[in-house]
């Protein structure tokens, strides 16, 4: 009789082992485990549009209490399109639940606009949006050996890698550091420069991307795309429009009021701050009657009402000076144009932005021989320190593509490619 109760009893013991372990299988096997073997009871994936609330627990408060909210204000710039991720919540092991150091559930609430234009992967710019607090000069990237010597390149959207070939090497020979490019936005424009901006990168030149549209709605996604294209190989700085002063840089009908202007800058300075870039306010032509200082300040007062420091604190502005170099008369024209246009930026808010100068000089290469030592020597040693580069009108025109003959004049290199003779103000700068 002892026996046979013993075998019973082993026999209990023996069943309820089995019947336990079972139970604690079946319990390891419905929570997951991260790489290091470690059980995950819950992973979160932000996504920009939506917010997020925190589930899988049988008491959200924890132990401590109403659960936390944490709120992230305005954003400047978000996450990418791929980045949009749904919230993962992964089961929690249901034979034993944990009292100590339950993580608290947090909400998370961002951003509800739609960005279907973001393509940036990489590191975003945050800046304060609800106050002028504009990047520190130093934020704002400059070349090596940066003498602030700039030019523009050809006035086509793209051109042989001959040409580039050529080119490239007289920049350097003229010892410029910033190159103003356009760049299309045409099927066939879209990765035209690449080889181009890769030569610029190989010997340290700064590029200042033109974005090729007139003033009026555009196709944002496609800016999105060259923005964050062009981003992952170096570019910083992109202008949008050019000289909205100007009825004929529009595509809509008049009038081409300053306001109408920052409306559509708005939106597409928008797109070029989500995709990594610094937006450029556009320059404006510069007329006798100081038409456009009016035209500039209105449009900055009007950027200003609508709060939109978001932009504004990562913005530069791009300065066209057309004129002779003079150093008299309060220094507010010809080449000392842009000193205006600091005062009132420094009128509207406070303080200076950067400045390109994106197009000067006289507008003809002959004249510019004569001025380019002195406009190439006070950028190089005694410009402000919000005056990034000083980039005159223009490399070449017929040598690189370009059919306008109104731009022949300004060429610094004349005639067609296998015919290119440059003209003396490419001696004068090589000589500085």
């Amino acid at each position: 009789m002892p026996d046979r109760n013993r075998t019973q009893l082993i026999y209990a013991i023996t069943l309820s082992t089995l019947l336990l372990g079972g139970m604690v299988i079946i319990g390891l096997k419905q929570a997951p485990s991260n790489n290091s073997g470690a059980i995950t009871p819950m992973v979160f994936r932000a996504d920009p549009t939506e917010p997020l609330q925190a589930t899988g627990m049988d008491d959200p408060a924890g132990l401590d209490g109403a659960p936390v909210t944490a709120t992230v204000g305005k954003l400047v710039s978000v996450a990418p399109e791929s980045a949009r991720l749904t919230p993962i919540v992964t089961p929690t092991i249901p034979l034993v639940r944990l009292r100590t150091n339950t993580p608290t559930p947090v909400s998370i609430i961002v951003s509800t606009q739609e960005r279907s234009w973001v393509y940036y992967h990489g590191l975003l710019m945050y800046v304060r949006a609800d106050a002028f607090s504009p990047l520190p000069m130093a934020n704002f990237p400059r070349p090596a050996n940066d003498s602030g010597r700039g030019l523009d390149w050809f006035p086509t959207t793209s051109q042989t890698g001959a040409v580039v070939d050529r080119f490239v090497p007289e920049l350097v020979a003229m010892k410029i550091r910033w190159l103003v490019v356009l760049q299309g936005m045409n099927d066939w424009d879209l990765t035209a420069n690449d080889y181009l901006i890769d030569r610029l990168n190989a010997v340290g030149i700064q590029v200042v991307m033109r974005i090729d549209r007139q003033v009026g709605e555009m196709d944002w996604q496609r800016l999105g795309w060259i923005v964050a294209h062009y981003r992952e190989r170096g570019v910083r700085y992109f202008q949008l429009f050019n000289e909205p002063n100007v009825s004929d840089e529009w595509t809509t009908d008049a009038p081409h009021t300053p306001e109408q202007f920052v409306s559509y800058w708005i939106e597409g300075a928008q797109v070029i701050v989500a995709n990594g870039g610094l937006p450029g306010f556009s320059p404006t032509s510069p007329g006798s009657d100081n038409s456009d200082l009016a035209f500039f300040k209105a449009a900055l007062e009007d950027l200003k009402r609508q709060g939109r420091f978001d932009l504004v604190n990562q913005m530069w502005i791009s300065v066209h000076n057309y004129g002779t170099f003079d150093r008299g008369s309060g220094a507010q024209d010809g080449f000392f144009r842009y000193h205006a246009y600091d005062s009132i930026v420094n009128k509207v808010f406070g303080a200076s932005l950067p400045i390109i100068i994106t197009e000067g000089g006289t507008g003809d290469a002959e004249q510019m021989a004569d001025m380019i030592a002195p406009m190439y020597q006070f950028v190089a040693k005694e410009r402000e320190p919000y005056l990034l580069a000083f980039a005159p009108w223009l490399i070449g025109n017929t040598a690189g593509g370009g059919h306008d003959p109104r731009w022949e004049g300004s060429a610094w290199f004349a005639g067609t490619l296998n015919q290119a003779q440059p003209r003396k103000v490419v001696e004068e700068a090589k000589g500085q």
